[in-house]
């Protein structure tokens, strides 16, 4: 009787394997990141200008999807934000000053990749709006800076790292010598050791000489050096990178997992070693069709470098390396003349994406300008806020708007403390979604089937033995 129990419980539990859902709406991608930074700042350090008043325009009418399959359908998207800046000049003389407008990196949504030519692009918005003095459009140049995704806008990290040529760095220099080491992997079990790792270890001097392994997928810190390791596989090959003087063939060993504790048969040979300069390195995958700077490219590789590095001598990989397009916030750069005692109206028009969050019925979008760039001014008046939309503020960091027929307004003397963070959805109360239950749906009878089997005779043999004392 317990084997035919057994067998139907286990016939169950593979009815319910075949039948239930192959994966649970949550989880695919359920939140795609927009543009977190956004606004305006004076790039001179001394400046006499005044914003005497700044006028916000989001237009929203329509939100953006979370995914386009061509470039073309993404610049359609209708989403921006508009900044009128009112500046006085008090000065006896003309000022003519640089203005730098961060609008952030490229959104989730707006990477594409083609499958018959295998190559990506980005940042094809960039000139879909101008920049205007009294209603005069004005040259903008675009730049870049490195901006590692999920990081808050600093605005004195940030600024610093737009430098006007090829950034001063005490070690990475352009013609600095790198020698590029390529290994390859051989004599690995696999079957028998999935997990395989290979490892060296380093200590070196970091002011005469940096180690970069391109595919590194963990390490260690140990008294006698840093340990840096990754996956290992037959045939699989790494770029070792090494930055001033060289340190020769690395003496790899190969290990069961990454824990680097127990050795294992196998090797990794070097198979090829050139020398270049670090320029050439670090423009290696820039071209000009990027839209990037040649400079800003090379400044975004250097503090790349600077911020992934670990100690004796390593510098810790990262996939960032060999693609710095996923991680740089877009600037745009302008000057603008005002005369002695005058006054002139500066307009900012940039593309505006919001992070989008679908664990919300509906959808909830949010949108995020920052005000603080504003305090790099010598003084700052009024701020009006306008968003055009069809939608529902359902949060905001900021009190006081008020809803109206063609969205919502709010009027502020001075700048508030913080940013402008605001939520939008097509329903004034979006619900959490519910987590999914459908595999409890298909799991649940089996599981109170099994708990019986177990219950039931354990109960029948409780009962037994106190019959027994009885």
């Amino acid at each position: 009787m317990r084997g035919r129990i057994w067998k139907a419980v286990l016939a169950l539990l593979l009815l319910g394997a075949w039948i239930a859902p192959t994966a649970a709406a949550n989880s695919a991608q359920s939140h795609w990141s927009g543009t977190d930074r956004t606004g305006a700042l004076i790039a001179d350090e001394i400046c006499p200008l005044e914003v005497q008043g700044e006028k916000l325009t989001f237009e929203v009418q329509e939100f953006p999807r979370n995914y386009y399959s061509t470039a073309e359908e993404f610049r359609s998207y209708t989403g921006y934000v508009t900044a009128e800046y009112t500046f006085y000049n008090p000065a006896d003389y003309t000022v003519t000053a640089t203005l730098v407008f961060p609008f952030g990196a490229v959104p989730d949504y707006g990477n594409f990749y083609d499958d018959q030519l295998e190559t990506s692009s980005w940042g094809v918005d960039v000139d879909k709006y101008d920049i205007t003095v009294d209603g005069t459009a004005v040259k903008k140049r675009l730049r870049h800076t490195l901006a590692e995704r999920y990081d808050q806008f600093d605005l004195e990290r940030d600024m610093a790292l737009l430098y006007d040529g090829y950034a001063d760095d005490p070690f990475y220099t352009p013609d600095l010598t790198v020698t590029k080491y390529i290994y390859q992997v051989s004599g690995v079990d696999s079957e028998a050791y999935p997990a395989a790792t290979a490892a060296f270890l380093l200590n070196a001097d970091p002011a005469r000489t940096r180690v970069l392994l391109m595919e590194q997928s963990g390490g260690k810190t140990l008294e006698e050096g840093v340990l840096a390791d990754t996956w290992a596989e037959n045939g699989v090959r790494y770029t070792v990178c090494c930055f001033g003087e060289p340190v020769g063939e690395l003496d790899w060993r190969m290990y069961e997992n990454g824990a680097c504790e127990k050795e294992i048969d196998g090797a990794v040979e070097l198979v090829d070693t050139s020398t270049m300069t670090f320029k050439d390195l670090a423009l290696e995958n820039w071209t000009d069709a990027s839209g990037v700077l040649e400079q800003d490219w090379y400044n975004a590789f250097v503090e790349d470098l600077n911020r992934s590095e670990w100690s004796c001598g390593v510098v810790s990989g990262s996939d960032i390396h060999e693609d710095l397009s996923r991680a740089l916030m877009r600037w745009y750069e302008y000057e603008i003349t005002v005369e002695p005692g005058e006054r002139v109206v500066n307009t900012v028009t940039a593309p505006l994406y919001p992070s989008i969050n679908t664990n919300y019925d509906p959808s909830i979008y949010t949108y995020t300008y920052l005000l603080s760039p504003a305090r790099t001014w010598r003084a700052f008046g009024t701020l009006d806020i306008r968003v055009n939309t069809p939608y529902f503020i359902t949060e905001s960091s900021l009190e006081g708007f008020e809803k109206g027929e063609e969205g919502y307004t709010l009027s502020l003397d001075g700048l508030p403390e913080g940013e402008l963070v605001f939520v939008l959805s097509a329903d004034e109360h979006p619900a959490k979604a519910l987590p999914n239950l459908s595999y409890l749906v298909f799991y649940l009878p089996v599981f109170l089937l099994l708990l019986a089997v177990i219950l039931i005779p354990a109960a029948v043999i409780l009962v037994r033995r106190r019959r027994r004392r009885l």
